[in-house]
């Protein structure tokens, strides 16, 4: 999986896709349809007012110019509308529109997926096609219909259960018309979540998955599971909530179970439709354990489901209040080491907000350098002037995107290396999910990682597959991750006793891996007195972090230095040593083939350009630096006295060693 990840090749099954992000440029096609934006009737997600008078004027446009317009600007995949879960006898009133606009993309060399609505029914419009779509939706615990966005959501549109066999079929017969007589490049389906349903549908499957557990009344307290009740969530607690219920734990589980297995049937019949079509799906934020729990997102595993994957998030990269830095790098480091790729979305709606438009560079180069896939998605909000497009920033922008490709296509070999994890995070998967102080050590590990340029990966570890160390990793760190299974204390210890180096901080294996306090903390002891282990009685821990719809995560105390200083205990040092740098520079490394390493520096508060770095050469070693994209984009060999010279947003350094 790791080395697939670095080599831009995914494989989750039935055929491999190869998605280069060094040349893959996403744009926002108009992914909603004329009848959705009425419905709604304000300004939506796509950045139009669904009043307007010029709705379906637009469109038409939209169908006619749209892809020469993004073959100007280079960008080349993008997914638009097709099928938003009003019924396909509402929705093929405009097939022949979108048919038309598939066949103008694929003349500009722009690939398109269907959109295809995964958590939406339209009972006002499909009632007349399905008379049985009462059956269709989801429950809520006091028997009304799940809306979308929650109880409180859009009256007008229903979530669907999943466990409704009618529903799936409807859907993959959705996805059979987009593939075939659509000539779409694959499907997206959005909004991959699933609300909490309680029909009694749900209840049979629910206790039928209960009835396999063998010897309950050690988990449970019961002999007998045949009448136990759906629990019932608090929303307001999900995202501090530490799960202990065992009911509750095992809903959860059989939840996350019941969407990748749809996910994975789904993904199947589209591959047997067409078996190069592109799947895709918009989970939204990656990283944000309360999903796991509200949503039925369990991500290690649903993201085996896709070829990539659209999250969406307002993570735009910027530097806040009281020293927060908004970025995407955990999700997209999460995603390599899961084998995946990401179009990341950081904005809300497609609004053109100019603060956000002066620094539109900094997104790009965050996708580039991390590895995602870089994504310009509010050029395509919608304008009433001639055109239907802003003229202004569409000139300003086509400049950028130039500038952008260039320095892209002319660093291929910086850019598209194998990064270098020499320290990776254990990430126990289910235990994080089940356990806030589990999440919050991995969180806070993250946060001093980042702001310290340790370059770090994951070490993922599920409960049937422990985990294999990929080739490199120097460090294993254990940060403050207070339940473990046996298994995975067991594979820990193999590894320090073997002499691989390990930082433990906390009272990291004080629960086993359903959150049950042991009597004993039976890991810790094991490790004491290897020279190769650091152990640390507190766990970094940063209060007030949220990992959200946004993501918000202040300044770790002291910077992290004890976390820092665990790691030099333990003999681990950086690839390159570089002084004067703030905590709002961020830094990737890749290794070239040649041997150099090049170090990819991001600064998030490109207000303030970075001065005053040193880095530290050791004797025979030599470095170059270039800032490609502001300043003058030919390298220079960095002086004797190691001093760099200052940047805005963003620097390249290759450094040449025999030590490396």
């Amino acid at each position: 999986m790791f080395l697939a990840a670095a080599a831009g090749i995914l494989s989750t099954g039935c055929l491999a896709v190869e998605i280069d992000p060094l040349t893959t440029r996403w744009t926002f096609g108009a992914h909603e349809p004329y009848t959705m934006y009425r419905r709604v009737g304000n300004h939506c997600t796509g950045g139009i007012d669904g009043n307007a008078q010029w709705v379906q004027p637009w469109l038409d446009w939209w169908d006619e110019h749209a892809p020469e317009k993004m073959e100007e600007l280079g960008l080349n995949f993008l997914h638009s509308r097709f099928y938003k879960g009003m019924g396909w006898e509402v929705e093929k009133k405009d097939f022949p529109n979108v048919q038309k606009f598939v066949r103008n993309c694929h003349a500009h060399g722009v690939k398109a997926l269907a959109y295809v609505q995964f958590c939406t029914l339209y009972p006002e419009v499909m009632r007349a096609e399905i008379p049985d779509i009462d059956n269709w939706a989801g429950i809520d615990f006091m028997g009304r219909k799940n809306l979308y966005g929650g109880y409180n959501g859009q009256y007008f549109r229903w979530a669907p259960c999943l466990t409704c066999k009618e529903w799936e079929e409807y859907t993959k017969r959705m996805c059979t018309i987009a593939l075939t007589d659509g000539g779409f490049d694959g499907i997206m389906f959005d909004n991959v979540f699933d609300m909490p349903c309680y029909c009694d549908r749900c209840q049979k499957a629910f206790r039928d998955y209960l009835s396999k557990i063998k010897n309950p009344a050690e988990r449970f307290g019961f002999d007998d599971l045949r009448y136990m009740l759906l629990p019932r969530l608090d929303m307001s607690r999900l995202r501090d909530m530490d799960v202990k219920d065992p009911v509750l734990q095992a809903w959860a589980l059989w939840r996350c179970g019941l969407m990748n297995g749809l996910l994975m049937r789904l993904r199947a019949h589209i591959k047997s439709v067409k078996a190069d079509a592109i799947v895709s799906g918009n989970p939204s934020p990656y990283r944000s354990r309360a999903r796991f729990l509200a949503t039925a997102q369990n991500m290690a595993e649903l993201s085996k489901a896709f070829d990539f994957i659209i999250m969406q998030s307002a993570n735009f990269p910027e530097v806040k209040p009281k020293g927060v830095i908004v970025n995407r790098v955990r999700d997209l480091k999460y995603a390599q080491d899961m084998g995946q790729r990401i179009v990341a979305l950081c904005d809300t709606d497609t609004k053109i907000i100019p603060e956000r438009e002066a620094n539109f560079m900094l997104p790009l180069v965050e996708d580039v350098v991390f590895g995602g896939i870089p994504t310009d998605r509010t050029i395509i909000a919608p304008a009433p002037e001639p055109g239907f497009i802003n003229a202004k920033v569409f000139a300003q922008r086509k400049v950028l995107h130039q500038k952008f490709n260039a320095f892209v296509s002319a660093h291929r070999g910086e850019l598209g290396s194998p990064t270098v994890h020499s320290v990776r995070i254990f990430y126990p998967e289910r235990e994080v999910l089940f356990s806030e102080p589990t999440h919050q050590g991995v969180t806070a590990a993250e946060e001093i990682f980042l702001r310290n340029r340790v370059p770090y990966g994951y070490l993922v570890s599920s409960p049937d597959d422990v985990f294999t160390v990929p080739q490199g990793t120097e460090v294993i760190v254990v940060p403050g991750l207070v339940s473990l299974s046996d298994a995975q204390i067991a594979a820990l210890v193999g590894w320090a006793k073997k002499g691989g180096r390990l930082v433990v901080t906390g009272d990291a294996g004080r629960y086993d891996d359903w959150n049950a306090q042991r009597r004993a903390n039976t890991f810790l002891p094991q490790l004491a007195g290897l020279p190769n282990v650091a152990l640390r009685a507190e766990a970094d821990l940063i209060p007030g972090a949220r990992l959200a719809w946004g993501y918000s995560v202040p300044p770790p105390a002291d910077g992290g230095k004890a976390l820092l200083n665990d790691l030099a205990k333990v003999g681990w040092k950086a690839p390159v040593r570089i002084e004067g740098l703030p905590p709002c520079v961020f830094a990737e490394y890749r290794r070239m083939p040649d041997g150099r390493l090049a170090v990819h520096l991001v600064n998030y508060d490109a207000k303030h350009p970075v001065r005053n770095a040193r880095i530290l050469l050791d004797a025979g070693a030599s470095a170059t630096f270039e800032e490609p994209l502001d300043g003058d984009p030919a390298p220079c060999n960095v002086s004797a006295g190691g001093a760099l010279p200052a940047f805005t947003r963003y620097a390249l350094l290759v450094v040449k060693s025999e030590a490396l």
